[in-house]
């Protein structure tokens, strides 16, 4: 039985890690884009650029995405997703990112030998993910949000109604699953 919520959990945070580094890839290819049209690059090299981008920030966007939902299922459990404030679940994934992302920098410069970065050097990234990661906090609690108003549960049977979906197992259907069947028939 403990396995299995560890494995739930696992496939959550891999589920989450995906939907940041989405968010982030695509956030990050608007906004490369846009500077390099801003620096007076041909547009297609400017878009070629901004993808190439965002594939770098949705990388880490991922990562973030990931510690992000490891924190959130301890720091949320049990709780019903209308408890909880978006704008403060963004302000919380603000800060996450705004500390994880350079952290993380760090420590992986420091791992490879070559030193410190210097901090004037990685402003703009504790910007960018400080601003990347509150949109895609308070969005996904939005989207959760107006998803639980049509099927209200918690952030766990959530969880368990995710894995059921993806892993398509053969479990009785629920209450509002049996509504909607009716709903649909009438």
């Amino acid at each position: 039985m403990a396995d299995q919520g560890k494995s739930r959990r696992l496939r959550a945070v891999f589920k989450n890690a995906i939907v940041w580094g989405v968010a982030w890839g695509g956030l990050g290819t608007v906004v490369a884009s846009l500077m390099r049209l801003n620096d007076n690059i041909p547009l297609l090299n400017a878009i070629l650029d901004g993808i190439g981008m965002g594939i770098r920030i949705g990388i880490v966007g991922a990562l973030t995405g990931a510690a992000f939902s490891t924190f959130i299922s301890v720091a949320y459990r049990g709780k019903r997703l209308a408890e909880i404030s978006a704008a403060r679940f963004g302000i919380g994934g603000a800060i996450l990112a705004g500390v994880f992302v350079p952290t993380w920098m760090q420590t992986m410069n420091l791992l490879s030998g070559s030193g410190m970065v210097p901090w004037n050097l990685i402003t703009d990234d504790i910007v960018f993910s400080t601003v990347f990661g509150g949109i895609t906090a308070a969005g996904t609690m939005l989207l959760a949000q107006r998803d639980e108003a049509k099927n209200p549960v918690t952030v766990q049977e959530l969880l368990d109604r995710m894995e059921r979906e993806s892993l398509g197992t053969g479990s009785a259907p629920d209450y509002q699953t049996t509504e909607r069947s009716r709903s649909m028939q009438d």
